[in-house]
């Protein structure tokens, strides 16, 4: 879930802003720790989770819903906190409350950086790390500033297109049983 929801907001709404993505993400790591030092905490993964969730949840369209193991469908903007009354549930009120950390943090990273925009600016990613990721410039259009920096992939049917030759040669091989 950690993996698809963080995929989900990077591919969705930080299109070739994957620095100012790292950046606000590492604030918002940053924040779940800071918010755990009194429960003495020592994972934080699942506040991670519930942050990353109540980002989706806000970005998402009105009126989307999500389902619940396939049972139950319930609208997306509720989905964080059916994570918080899971966790209280299967680990009791001190599990909810480090989720609650990460409601909060989430809550304040879409507050600041997407609702009010008040804090816009500081979700900008700085530049040693727009020059290391390599993909944006930092314009709030997301533009990309034509450098060749970061990690290239080239897809295997354009190797194919290209007249490349994308696997092994092994032969014309011999049938089993066949002398």
């Amino acid at each position: 879930m950690l993996y698809r929801n963080s995929e989900q907001l990077e591919s969705s709404y930080y299109v070739r802003r994957s620095a100012d993505y790292a950046w606000q993400l590492t604030l918002a790591a940053a924040s779940i720790i800071g918010l755990n030092l009194p429960l003495q905490s020592l994972i934080h993964t699942r506040p991670l989770l519930v942050a990353l969730s109540y980002m989706t949840s806000r970005l998402a369209p009105p009126g989307a819903q999500t389902s619940l193991f396939g049972l139950v469908s319930i609208p997306l903007v509720y989905f964080p906190y059916a994570l918080i009354l899971l966790d209280l549930l299967m680990g009791g009120p001190r599990a909810a409350a480090q989720s609650v950390t990460g409601a909060v943090a989430g809550h304040l990273w879409w507050w600041l950086v997407w609702d009010t925009r008040r804090l816009h600016a500081f979700g900008r990613a700085p530049a040693f790390l727009r020059s290391w990721i390599g993909n944006s410039d930092g314009n709030p259009d997301g533009g990309s500033s034509g450098r060749s920096t970061g990690v290239h992939v080239i897809p295997p049917r354009r190797l194919r297109e290209e007249g490349r030759s994308t696997g092994h040669r092994w032969g014309s091989g011999n049938r089993l049983g066949s002398t």
